[in-house]
């Protein structure tokens, strides 16, 4: 049976010398040696991973990205834009972009915008948008067929305060009392709005499976969140349901049973048997990191579903440079993770 990878690789800023991330200081940008020294790496890494298909996030120089991937052996590129630069100082990129390569051609490819609907049922105004616009992307994969695959990179993690706000403020009373306000508040804007990029996915993963039960639909991403987070449980639905409306949830009608499983989502991790006792951190580093990134997958391609159109037999977490370098600026402080799907038919 054809096997197909697909990995999510943050890179971790990845934008070309003279472009300076957040702040304009000498560490936050790349000599033309660091910047060779990076490419190399990810090159080498790539090569390592042989996957089909990966996501990329952090991506700042896009077509730098898409010359190196081309050279990798993945001539189907496609980048969601522009990222976003300080306009006072256009040298300082404060978001960047996600991107995704191919070794198979595209049948389709475009920046996903809006939040499908959730303003109309949720306290989400109506003018939420994703904090970096994901990649909407359709690729034919062989023994699987048409296949649905979003990139994501959802909003980070840290409640963020403007440092030149508090200076302005005369008195440590009024200085120590405004950070705590505006660092509460911030907090509920990250957490609001990893929800509600978790909540939008979600809702287009069942665009799909709402016409096609079994469809193949995949998210790479870093969603920074962990496993157990709530964020991750609302794209998954992953929390236990005690009832269905007053039916009690084992009490669905047999025939009916399967439909429990099909609307649910599935971190890759969890639907391959005895892959191992400690799930590894894919930030940050091997023993003090944490696992931000993820293969999310619908049924279509979940083991135990009898119809499915592929079957997740593999994860892989590639980590090394935790351990043994390079530093994170020429590699990253992500480690990609790769998912093995087998095609249930002969690609």
């Amino acid at each position: 049976m054809a096997v197909v990878k697909v990995a999510t690789f943050n890179l971790y800023h990845f934008a070309a010398p003279g472009i300076f991330w957040h702040e304009r200081k000498l560490s936050a940008t790349y000599s033309e040696n660091q910047w060779a020294e990076k490419k190399a790496w990810i090159a080498s890494l790539v090569a390592r991973m042989d996957a089909d298909v990966i996501g990329f996030q952090e991506v700042v120089s896009h077509e730098e990205l898409a010359a190196l991937m081309a050279a990798c052996g993945y001539p189907h590129f496609f980048s969601t834009g522009h990222p976003m630069f300080d306009p006072d100082d256009p040298a300082i990129y404060v978001n960047a972009t996600v991107a995704i390569a191919s070794r198979h051609p595209f049948v389709s490819a475009h920046p996903l915008s809006g939040v499908a609907g959730l303003p109309d049922d949720t306290v989400i105004d109506a003018d939420f948008n994703f904090s970096r616009t994901p990649v909407d992307a359709v690729i034919d994969l062989p023994g699987i067929g048409r296949t649905r695959i979003f990139v994501c990179h959802f909003k980070s993690q840290g409640a963020f305060v403007d440092d030149d706000e508090i200076d302005a403020i005369a008195g440590w009373d009024a200085k120590i009392r405004t950070t705590y306000m505006e660092r509460a508040m911030a907090g509920v804007n990250q957490v609001a709005k990893r929800a509600a990029e978790a909540g939008a996915i979600y809702r287009l993963f069942r665009q799909v499976i709402d016409t096609d039960p079994d469809a193949p639909v995949i998210l790479l991403g870093d969603l920074n969140e962990a496993p157990g987070s709530h964020t991750i449980s609302i794209l998954t639905q992953a929390d236990r349901v005690w009832s269905w409306g007053s039916v009690a949830a084992d009490a669905v009608p047999e025939e009916f049973a399967y439909l429990k499983h099909v609307y649910k989502l599935y971190d890759a991790f969890n639907l391959v048997v005895m892959q191992g006792l400690t799930r590894p951190n894919t930030h940050g580093g091997i023993v003090s990191g944490s696992v931000l990134d993820y293969c999310v997958v619908s049924n279509g391609l979940n083991p135990k579903n009898p119809r499915r159109r592929g079957a997740v037999i593999k994860t892989e977490v590639f980590d090394e440079h935790f351990e043994i370098g390079p530093p994170k600026d020429r590699a990253s402080d992500h480690a990609p993770v790769v998912m093995t799907i087998e095609a249930m038919d002969e690609g």
